[in-house]
Protein backbone atom coordinates (compact mmCIF):
# COMPACT_ATOMS: atom_id res chain seq x y z
CA UNK A 1 0.00 0.00 0.00
CA UNK A 2 1.38 3.91 -0.87
CA UNK A 3 1.34 5.82 1.96
CA UNK A 4 3.20 9.33 2.17
CA UNK A 5 5.30 10.23 4.89
CA UNK A 6 3.18 13.07 5.63
CA UNK A 7 0.77 10.54 6.74
CA UNK A 8 3.09 8.98 8.99
CA UNK A 9 3.94 11.95 10.87
CA UNK A 10 0.90 13.38 11.33
CA UNK A 11 -0.75 9.74 12.55
CA UNK A 12 2.86 8.26 14.70
CA UNK A 13 1.68 9.69 18.34
CA UNK A 14 -1.95 8.14 17.83
CA UNK A 15 -0.38 5.20 16.79
CA UNK A 16 1.80 4.73 19.54
CA UNK A 17 -0.33 5.63 22.01
CA UNK A 18 -3.45 3.30 19.95
CA UNK A 19 -0.80 0.13 21.44
CA UNK A 20 -1.70 0.47 24.81
CA UNK A 21 -5.08 0.19 24.31
CA UNK A 22 -6.48 -3.63 25.19
CA UNK A 23 -7.90 -4.75 21.71
CA UNK A 24 -8.80 -8.82 20.07
CA UNK A 25 -5.51 -10.52 19.53
CA UNK A 26 -5.18 -10.28 15.38
CA UNK A 27 -6.42 -6.49 15.74
CA UNK A 28 -3.42 -5.84 18.24
CA UNK A 29 -0.87 -7.77 16.46
CA UNK A 30 -1.77 -5.97 12.91
CA UNK A 31 -1.46 -2.88 14.24
CA UNK A 32 1.59 -3.57 16.37
CA UNK A 33 2.99 -5.25 13.02
CA UNK A 34 1.64 -1.77 11.24
CA UNK A 35 3.66 0.55 13.49
CA UNK A 36 7.09 -1.46 13.38
CA UNK A 37 6.93 -0.89 9.76
CA UNK A 38 6.00 2.85 9.99
CA UNK A 39 8.73 3.64 12.51
CA UNK A 40 10.87 2.34 10.46
CA UNK A 41 9.70 4.45 7.77
CA UNK A 42 9.42 7.46 10.17
CA UNK A 43 13.54 6.80 11.06
CA UNK A 44 14.10 7.24 7.33
CA UNK A 45 12.41 10.15 7.02
CA UNK A 46 13.34 12.34 9.96
CA UNK A 47 17.13 11.38 8.95
CA UNK A 48 16.12 13.13 5.78
CA UNK A 49 14.33 16.29 7.48
CA UNK A 50 17.67 16.52 9.61
CA UNK A 51 20.01 16.94 6.59
CA UNK A 52 17.26 19.81 5.37
CA UNK A 53 17.73 21.62 8.35
CA UNK A 54 21.27 20.85 8.68
CA UNK A 55 21.43 22.39 5.06
CA UNK A 56 19.38 25.68 5.82
CA UNK A 57 19.94 25.74 9.41
CA UNK A 58 21.87 29.01 10.45
CA UNK A 59 25.09 27.74 12.67
CA UNK A 60 26.90 29.22 15.53
CA UNK A 61 30.86 29.70 15.83
CA UNK A 62 31.19 26.03 16.49
CA UNK A 63 29.28 24.47 13.68
CA UNK A 64 26.31 23.49 15.64
CA UNK A 65 22.91 24.45 14.39
CA UNK A 66 21.09 28.14 16.33
CA UNK A 67 17.62 27.87 18.01
CA UNK A 68 15.96 30.69 18.00
CA UNK A 69 13.67 32.22 21.52
CA UNK A 70 10.62 29.80 20.39
CA UNK A 71 12.61 26.98 20.47
CA UNK A 72 13.08 26.57 16.70
CA UNK A 73 15.66 25.63 14.25
CA UNK A 74 16.73 29.72 12.60
CA UNK A 75 16.61 29.92 9.04
CA UNK A 76 17.48 32.48 7.70
CA UNK A 77 14.53 34.35 5.62
CA UNK A 78 16.02 33.71 2.05
CA UNK A 79 16.38 30.34 2.70
CA UNK A 80 13.02 29.58 4.04
CA UNK A 81 11.08 29.02 0.95
CA UNK A 82 13.74 26.55 -0.64
CA UNK A 83 13.93 24.97 3.26
CA UNK A 84 9.66 24.82 3.18
CA UNK A 85 9.93 23.30 0.22
CA UNK A 86 11.76 20.56 0.41
CA UNK A 87 10.42 19.31 3.48
CA UNK A 88 7.01 19.32 1.63
CA UNK A 89 8.36 16.88 -1.33
CA UNK A 90 10.04 14.88 1.91
CA UNK A 91 7.09 15.07 3.27
CA UNK A 92 4.81 14.21 -0.20
CA UNK A 93 7.02 11.04 -0.88
CA UNK A 94 4.67 8.09 -1.16
CA UNK A 95 6.43 4.89 0.05
CA UNK A 96 5.28 1.32 -0.30
CA UNK A 97 4.20 -0.25 3.07
CA UNK A 98 2.98 -3.70 3.18
CA UNK A 99 0.16 -2.80 5.68
CA UNK A 100 -1.04 -6.20 7.94
CA UNK A 101 -4.71 -5.61 7.89
CA UNK A 102 -7.99 -7.27 9.77
CA UNK A 103 -11.24 -7.67 9.75
CA UNK A 104 -13.80 -4.79 11.18
CA UNK A 105 -15.45 -7.75 12.56
CA UNK A 106 -12.29 -8.40 14.73
CA UNK A 107 -12.11 -5.17 15.84
CA UNK A 108 -16.09 -5.43 16.77
CA UNK A 109 -15.84 -9.04 18.65
CA UNK A 110 -15.66 -7.87 22.34
CA UNK A 111 -16.66 -4.51 23.50
CA UNK A 112 -13.66 -2.05 22.56
CA UNK A 113 -14.10 1.48 22.15
CA UNK A 114 -12.68 3.42 19.75
CA UNK A 115 -14.11 6.56 18.40
CA UNK A 116 -14.94 7.53 14.98
CA UNK A 117 -11.55 9.72 14.43
CA UNK A 118 -9.27 6.92 15.90
CA UNK A 119 -11.19 4.34 13.21
CA UNK A 120 -10.16 6.73 10.76
CA UNK A 121 -7.04 6.94 11.55
CA UNK A 122 -6.24 3.42 10.81
CA UNK A 123 -8.90 3.29 8.11
CA UNK A 124 -6.03 1.66 6.04
CA UNK A 125 -5.50 -1.29 8.27
CA UNK A 126 -9.02 -2.64 8.04
CA UNK A 127 -9.99 -4.66 5.26
CA UNK A 128 -13.19 -4.58 2.90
Amino acid sequence: MKITNRRIVNDANFLFNLVQKQFPVKVSYAISKNISKLERELKIYNSERQKIINKYCKKDEEGNLVIDENNQYHIEDENIDVCNKELNELLDIEIEVNIHKFKLDDLMYGNYEMSPSEMALIDYMIEE
